[in-house]
């Protein structure tokens, strides 16, 4: 069953050279008390003529999704208090994105639109910085401004504790029960400072009120997190309009043991010390100091950090791609799965002890996860006993059967979170559930690429569980939409790398390699994050926002 699971690509001709550019993609329910930090600060104001010309500056692939933008935005940054993985106090800052103008789209009662960023390594990363190209959230934060503050929603984005001006010194990474917690008191902070703000008169929150709908997005990492937040919100007795995860790792359990037999991810050297430093202040076995996981000198390396990921492996201070020790490693079991040419491994200058790995995966063995295994029940292992594979059980969504009507989506060939082994898995869950104790779900599964249609099994590109099939939008026209400008994006992607190779004077078969390079490079944080946006919007537009108002 295992292979089913997996994703449906070929990596070990790329070259290093070309695959240093893969590791830019952009991982309980007690209520937390919200405290109002400081009075919130202007960063920009666009108008609609200048936010659409940052975008088309900043991706001109988020622009071919992206209607004009109908109002100007004011991107306001506030601080809140939160907690880290342990419950410690910590500060973080958000993003607060108000539509403006004269057009009745952009004034009175609008919908408050909740998104979770994804992945970041930069300390710096600070969703307020729309049209900065030199920050690393500016291509992301771009794209949500356009496509929903211009189109008259409030759109509040927090940065997480650990990024920007936040007082703590890691990042809580994919730790469902932080970063849920997180999201809601940014959300009450923000309707506060939306309060208190009009209260006084400030002019940029005179014509906008918060309509009292609440939306959740996010992508990547914050796919898990919107989840995660939609949760907890639900848990509370607090209504969600719609949700909206794309490209998560909701399977994270299933997806850790994966990557630790042997499937590597893009990116993964970067988001293995992210999620050890996460989740080891909230279950401490997991490891006493870094070098019990990590060789020497990456052990050393936080993460976030202040210079880019391309500086670390430029200072030796991560490997770009080698997560593993390749065959011979002296342990006979790990051979087969550690092959000198497959991505992920190397001889030399690996990330990962062999002796953790080998720790690793005898828990997994000895305690299988019901995904990973022929005819299993797709949930995590019932008694994991090694730390890090308990840790990611806390974490993994499977088994969450959100109330509120949900769209999930994703991009098939995705070489950083596989998309058949989280998306796939929760698409079957929730449809079983919906056949016997959840007979109300409303869930849209949607995936955007539909290039190798022919090899996916049961061709199934779009699936309609529990009583989605009645939900009022133009589903069929957006998927195809969606869908051919993906495919277009594709085409253009690997066009444009085939031919700059061939100017630079590579060969033929280089040209080729530096193609696929491209696609992969840029298909999860560019490729898919772009159409799952524009889905996203249609979604949210065509069942809860265009019609109700009509």
């Amino acid at each position: 069953m295992t292979p089913s699971f997996l994703p449906k690509f070929h990596l070990k001709a790329l070259s290093l050279a070309v695959v240093s550019s893969l590791l830019l993609v952009g991982c309980n329910d007690d209520n937390e008390t919200v405290y109002f930090q400081n009075t919130p600060e202007t960063i920009k104001s666009f108008t609609a003529d200048k936010l659409d010309t940052a975008l088309a500056q900043i991706s001109p692939i988020g622009k071919a999704i992206t209607p004009d933008a109908k109002c100007g935005v004011v991107v306001e940054k506030f601080s809140y208090q939160t907690q880290g993985s342990a419950g410690e106090a910590a500060t973080a800052t958000a993003a607060l994105m108000l539509p403006s103008g004269t057009s009745a789209d952009c004034q009175g009662e609008r919908p408050l639109l909740l998104h979770a960023h994804g992945t970041a390594t930069e300390k710096s990363y600070d969703f307020t910085q729309v049209g900065n190209g030199q920050n690393q959230a500016g291509f992301r934060a771009t794209l949500m401004a356009a496509n929903f503050a211009a189109q008259g929603y409030i759109v509040l984005v927090p940065n997480y504790a650990g990024y920007d001006k936040s007082d703590l010194n890691y990042h809580p990474y994919l730790n469902a029960k932080q970063q849920s917690q997180e999201m809601v008191t940014a959300l009450d902070t923000a309707r506060r400072v939306i309060a208190e703000q009009q209260s006084v008169n400030n002019p940029n929150y005179q014509k906008v009120k918060d309509s009292g709908k609440l939306f959740l997005t996010g992508y990547s990492q914050g796919g898990h997190v919107a989840m995660a937040t939609a949760k907890l919100l639900e848990s509370q007795n607090r209504p969600v309009t719609a949700l909206a995860p794309s490209s998560g790792p909701y399977a994270l359990a299933a997806f850790g043991d994966a990557i630790f037999g042997g499937n590597v991810n893009v990116g993964a050297t970067a988001f293995a010390p992210l999620i050890a430093r996460s989740l080891q202040p909230a279950n401490p076995k997991i490891y006493t100091k870094l070098s019990d996981i990590f060789n020497k000198p990456y052990d050393e390396t936080l993460l976030p950090t202040q210079g880019s990921f391309n500086d670390l492996i430029k200072n030796g201070k991560l490997p770009q791609t080698a997560l593993f020790q390749a065959a011979p490693t002296g342990i006979p079991s790990l051979d087969p799965i550690s092959p000198p040419d497959k991505f992920g491994f190397a001889d030399k200058n690996y990330l990962i002890r062999t002796d953790y790995r080998a720790q690793y995966l005898a828990d997994a063995q000895a305690n299988p996860d019901g995904l990973l295994v022929q005819g299993g029940n797709l949930l995590p292992a019932n008694n994991p006993q090694q730390p890090l594979r308990e840790a990611l059980k806390a974490n993994d969504l499977r088994g969450y059967a959100p109330a509120m009507p949900t769209f999930i989506c994703g991009g098939n060939q995705d070489p950083t979170v596989f998309y058949d082994l989280n998306t796939g898995s929760m698409s079957a869950i929730l449809q079983k559930l919906a056949q016997t104790s959840h007979k109300n779900l409303n869930v849209t599964v949607f995936d955007v690429d539909a290039t190798n249609k022919a090899q996916r099994p049961s061709n199934n590109l779009l699936t309609l569980i529990g009583t989605a099939s009645a939900n009022p939008w133009q589903l069929n026209d957006v998927a195809t939409r969606v869908q051919s400008q993906f495919a277009k994006t594709v085409d253009a992607t690997s066009s444009a790398a085939y031919q700059q190779a061939l100017d630079s004077g590579a060969t033929v078969e280089n040209a080729q390699k530096a193609a696929q390079a491209a696609v992969l490079s840029s298909y999860h944080g560019t490729l898919a994050s772009t159409a799952c946006t524009e889905a996203t919007r249609e979604f949210f537009d065509q069942n809860f926002v265009k019609v109700k108002a009509s």
